[in-house]
């Protein structure tokens, strides 16, 4: 079978392009494609890749999505809410919608079943699915979308089996593509998750292209042993990149804790030059991996990875990849 490991800046070069549709997975403080994103950012800055106008679908824009918001190069979002959850609201994603901050993003507004359903869809290749929210309030009405990209809203019909009930016809949403953060996968692209899946399932079906970043690579044996937790298979995956630490300063369940202190402080510099400082310290500052973890530091590592969650992954220690062979499958 195919080994489908490969490095964050060719994952990034290969399947990012300007005025696409990604589909980010997680939730706003777990598993999001953290260490993804800022390569976007990192690609951009150097000439590898060169975006201006992304159209971003994600599930509660958190950390990742407003750091590409800061930047100025998200175009139209497609969400629920923004927020860092239990940390605090989205400056950053505010100052955007309300006062054009770095540049006015388009915004239409999801319920999170909604949002879902159209992922299902997409997954699922169809055009639309029937769905029982989107028939109520704002949600049916198009909202900041600008037209550049197909996006009608909701078609609001009654039952044709004569039950009198309305429904809302969803358009699919079918990404161009897919990143989702997990904290296993083998090398042919089996992604295990541990904990809540949220929008996972059908995201990482929904897109054209699927790209995953995982804490740990392991050996196929455990998805053989734990066919349960294989979430997403290998047989719809483009690409792996192996990261340990890529949702930080986001969860990943199983193998670290989120860092509530850093996502605070980035809350706490989301404007002017503070904005500008950090992101040139944890986004550009650093060249390798070894360069990233020690920007988080050893001993909040260490943190992190001391939590509740643990034992989630204690019995599967045995199948994880040492480093020394993750490193030669990416030559």
């Amino acid at each position: 079978m195919k080994n489908k490991l490969m490095r964050l800046d060719v994952a990034v070069q290969t399947f990012v392009k300007d005025r696409m549709s990604i589909a980010a997975g997680g939730f706003p403080l777990a598993r999001q494609a953290n260490i993804f994103i800022k390569e976007i950012l990192r690609q951009n800055k150097k000439g590898g890749v060169k975006v201006r106008d992304l159209y971003w679908v994600e599930p509660g824009i958190g950390f990742g999505g407003s750091m590409l918001v800061a930047e100025g190069i998200i175009d139209s979002v497609i969400s629920t809410f923004s927020s860092h959850e239990r940390a605090g609201l989205s400056v950053i994603t505010r100052d955007a919608l309300e006062k054009g901050i770095p540049r006015k993003i388009k915004w239409e507004d999801e319920s999170n079943l909604t949002l879902n359903s159209r992922l299902m869809a997409g997954a699922l290749n169809l055009p639309f699915i029937p769905c029982g929210s989107g028939i109520w309030g704002d949600l049916k009405k198009q909202g900041l979308w600008d037209g550049k990209m197909a996006y009608p809203k909701n078609v609001v019909t009654e039952d044709p089996f004569g039950s009198g009930r309305k429904v809302a016809l969803l358009q699919a949403i079918s990404p161009d593509l897919s990143i989702v953060h997990v904290p296993f996968a083998d090398t042919h692209g089996n992604g295990l998750i541990l904990g809540s899946m949220y929008y996972d399932y059908w995201l990482a079906r929904a897109g054209k292209k699927i790209v995953l970043i995982a804490d740990q690579i392991v050996d196929t044996e455990m998805c053989r042993r734990f066919p349960n937790l294989v979430a997403i298979p290998g047989v719809g995956v483009d690409a792996v990149v192996p990261w340990y630490m890529g949702a930080w300063p986001c969860n990943s369940p199983g193998v670290y804790g989120e860092d509530l202190e850093h996502i605070s402080m980035f809350i706490k510099n989301s404007r002017g030059e503070a904005l500008r400082n950090y992101l040139d310290k944890y986004v550009y500052s650093w060249e390798n991996h070894q360069q990233y973890l020690d920007l988080i530091g050893a001993e909040k590592v260490a943190a992190l990875q001391d939590n509740p969650a643990k034992v989630l992954a204690e019995p599967f220690g045995q199948w994880i990849m040492p480093q020394d062979k993750v490193a030669a499958l990416l030559q």
